[in-house]
């Protein structure tokens, strides 16, 4: 197995904490996924809801529909605050706002539909749940106001990782190296199970677990 491709806690420790995002129009890979499940005011599951959730500053639109489990997943879309709207023939629409979804997270987002005319809409405030029940992972997000303001030697948006708990610079770091590169060490675990990517693409060195790609602080959000 390649050790660009192995997966561990620093996969997303790491640059979820960086939120390495270049400003482009395409879509770029990432894990960010929208989860939830559909219930009727009885408690019984909702087949077949249709799903429609809307990236507020981008008006970026992705749409689901729930399973025989009344369950719904929206995978790969960008980070973001979202309005999520859920309706079915003989219930209510419902609609729930300020959703806020950072990069590489899943974020639940449960519905209890009333019966009613779909062409009544009820709107609804989100709020965050205490524990992320979907996502086991260990993740840290670095603002972009800290990106601009904490100092960074020589520009290298990489060292933000050092910020975050759990993270340090690993000794294999080295600008003359053969190869050059940096590596980080993360959440207790070794070297070689790093996976660092920018924008969903693996930029480590595949014959050692170091990236020599070190992003302009300019070009990231």
């Amino acid at each position: 197995m390649k050790k660009g491709r192995v997966c561990s806690v620093l996969t997303r420790l790491l640059f979820s904490c960086l939120f390495l995002c270049f400003s482009l129009s395409a879509q770029v890979a990432n894990n960010t996924t929208l989860v939830g499940t559909v219930t009727d005011a009885n408690g019984a599951v909702v087949n077949g809801a249709a799903v429609t959730a809307v990236n507020v500053a981008t008006n970026d639109t992705y749409t689901g529909t729930t399973n025989d489990e009344g369950s719904y997943t929206i995978s790969f879309i960008r980070e973001g605050v979202y309005s999520i709207t859920v309706e079915h023939a003989g219930f209510t629409k419902l609609t729930q706002k300020g959703i806020l979804v950072e990069i590489n997270k899943t974020v639940r987002t449960d519905f209890s539909l009333k019966v009613g005319a779909v062409t009544e809409t009820v709107v609804v405030d989100s709020v965050v749940p205490p524990i992320a029940t979907d996502d086991a992972s260990l993740a840290e997000t670095i603002s972009s106001r800290a990106v601009v303001d904490l100092p960074l030697n020589g520009r290298d948006a990489l060292k933000l990782a050092a910020t975050t708990s759990n993270v340090i610079v690993g000794p294999k770091s080295n600008p003359t190296g053969v190869p050059p590169g940096e590596d980080f060490i993360g959440a207790g675990q070794r070297e070689i199970t790093n996976s660092l990517t920018l924008d969903g693409i693996t930029i480590m060195n595949n014959l050692i677990t170091v990236t020599h790609v070190v992003p302009s602080v300019d070009s990231i959000q």
